[in-house]
């Protein structure tokens, strides 16, 4: 009975140890979840507005004014009645004219290296 007594203590403070430890995890696993929710809810609300945005994208993609101004700009298709005009471009005058050293390059080189 003595050999119970001394290891009673023992096995009480070793019970309490390991019920503390699965108490913490428990807590810890607790605050990590509460983390992944709050991030799984941000994506999911960044996800709904990347919904919204292409949805809206799709409706406009498929009205007739798309298509339009799609045909127009991309194919260069015209409606009955509007004519293609091609307005001429006037060049711009160069007023940075470089001008080139005449010099022969005999004389380049003696300036070079004399």
């Amino acid at each position: 009975m003595s050999i119970v007594k001394r290891l009673l203590p023992f096995l009480i403070i070793i019970l309490l140890v390991i019920v503390i430890k699965n108490n913490i995890s428990a807590i810890l696993s607790t605050f990590n979840n509460t983390n992944t929710t709050q991030s799984l809810n941000n994506k999911l609300g960044e996800a709904k507005k990347e919904n919204k945005y292409l949805s809206e994208q799709l409706k406009y993609v498929k009205t007739d004014q798309f298509v339009e101004e799609q045909a127009q700009n991309k194919l260069g298709l015209l409606k009955s009645g509007e004519y293609f005009v091609i307005a001429p471009t006037t060049t711009p005058l160069d007023t940075n004219i470089e001008v080139m050293d005449q010099k022969p390059n005999w004389q380049k080189w003696l300036e070079l290296f004399f």
